[in-house]
């Protein structure tokens, strides 16, 4: 038993029939209302309205394990916990006191509760599966899936504005150059992404604006800021890139980030950083007002296109710079371009929406959401293999947030799905 599980049979009266309960003295008590979970310090639950004996109450309730533990949690010197109205607990092992010295009536719920919900919920805290409930999520309702899955998709998109919103508020709300710093953490996809991040906030946007008609000192610019331009060269493109950088660096008293922050290990060569920063890199040529572009578009498809750059031509035999590799089209593929507009894109097109009150915004994000294929991982393919259908990136999206903050923390008690499990 935990105070959590304690909190939610008391939320969802997940005991036997409210005929039953009565207090420590005896008197009968009638849920009229459990009350509203606190989250935050005090009581457990506010609000709640019952009758004792022959007496309505309306107030607070706090929940225990053990009676005792009013006072292992100093609640008997705490003025939150002064006027109760009732304490809930497990098993009553001993009498409790306010600040004050008053009494107020205990209900203890150890011979009230269901003992295959316990058994239930135990299951779950101890399993070492994939999720906890995969042996028995087929017997949920597809809709409770899928109102689960809604919610998540929206605690995802709050999650993921909330990085934008500080960088709003750190460059006095300038969207384009807060997009530039989201757009670059998306090229570093999740292993570059703080490197990419740190990139371009070394190499500011409106900097890169005054030489974006000229490719070469842009890829220096970038190439000399992410610490890349600083090795002996025998080729004639990198050691010009080193020129131009040694001089605009010098111009603009430019100060580069250490090498070693970028990561290759592991990656395949499409993903290297460098070949990364010589796409960013001409992306930020070809675009102009990006953004604004972006905010207008209507369809999906409008977005891919906004995408659909070429490299300058050392990257098109290179991958890193002194390793020629095969001559191939590097452009960015339609996997990396629709990894960009979820990671980038849509929390940017989403917070824009919300700030200004402007729900068509908002809308269109989720509705691109839904127009993007699912993401391809281990995590979706598990979640496939249950049969849960996967239709979007809308719902790869919310099953990556169900299964990282709730299953893996074996968060059962707040999940639609753990709830109708417990019930059944």
């Amino acid at each position: 038993m935990s105070e959590n599980l304690l909190q939610f049979i008391w939320l969802h009266r997940f005991y036997n029939s409210q005929t039953a309960l009565k207090t420590i003295e005896g008197e009968k008590i009638i849920v009229i209302h459990p009350g509203i979970l606190n989250t935050n310090a005090g009581p457990d639950f506010l609000e709640a309205q019952l009758k004792i004996g022959e007496t309505l109450w309306a107030g607070n309730i706090e929940i225990h394990i053990k009676s005792s533990d009013w006072n292992k949690h100093h609640h008997h010197t705490d003025m939150k916990y002064s006027k109760l109205i009732l304490h809930v607990v497990y098993e009553y092992d001993a009498p409790i006191e306010t600040l004050n010295q008053t009494m107020f009536p205990t209900l203890e719920l150890k011979n009230a509760i269901n003992l295959d919900l316990l058994q239930r919920y135990e299951k779950l805290l101890s399993s070492k599966k994939f999720i906890a409930c995969e042996n028995v999520i087929s017997q949920v309702k597809p809709l409770t899936v899928q109102q689960q899955l809604s919610r998540m998709l929206a605690e995802r998109l709050e999650e993921k504005t909330y990085l934008i919103a500080d960088m709003l508020h750190k460059f006095n709300n300038d969207w384009h150059h807060v997009f530039y710093i989201q757009l670059a953490r998306g090229f570093g996809l999740h292993i570059n992404q703080d490197a990419f991040e740190q990139l371009a906030l070394q190499t500011p946007l409106n900097l890169l604006a005054k030489h974006k008609h000229n490719c070469l000192q842009i890829e220096a610019l970038l190439f000399g800021q992410a610490g890349f331009l600083f090795d002996y060269f025998d080729e004639d493109y990198p050691i010009l890139l080193q020129k131009e950088y040694a001089y605009l660096s010098k111009l603009y008293n430019l100060q580069a980030i250490d090498k070693y922050h970028w990561k290759f290990l592991r990656l395949r060569p499409a993903n290297f950083p460098t070949l990364r920063i010589a796409q960013f890199a001409s992306l930020v040529v070809d675009s102009n007002q990006l953004l604004s572009k972006i905010f207008e578009v209507n369809s999906i498809k409008e977005i891919y296109q906004l995408f659909n750059i070429r490299v300058s031509n050392y990257w098109l035999n290179h991958y890193n710079f002194q390793e020629k590799s095969i001559f191939r089209n590097k452009s960015l593929g339609t996997s990396f371009v629709s990894t960009l507009i979820i990671n980038a894109i849509i929390p940017t097109l989403f917070i824009y929406g919300k700030l200004q009150g402007r729900d068509e915004y908002c809308n269109k994000a989720i509705r691109f959401l839904e127009e993007i294929n699912s993401e391809s991982n281990s995590i979706i393919q598990a979640w496939s293999d249950l049969g849960i259908p996967i239709q979007s990136a809308a719902d790869s999206q919310a099953l990556l947030q169900l299964k990282n903050k709730y299953c893996d923390s074996k968060r059962c008690l707040e999940c639609s799905i753990g709830y109708s499990i417990l019930k059944i």
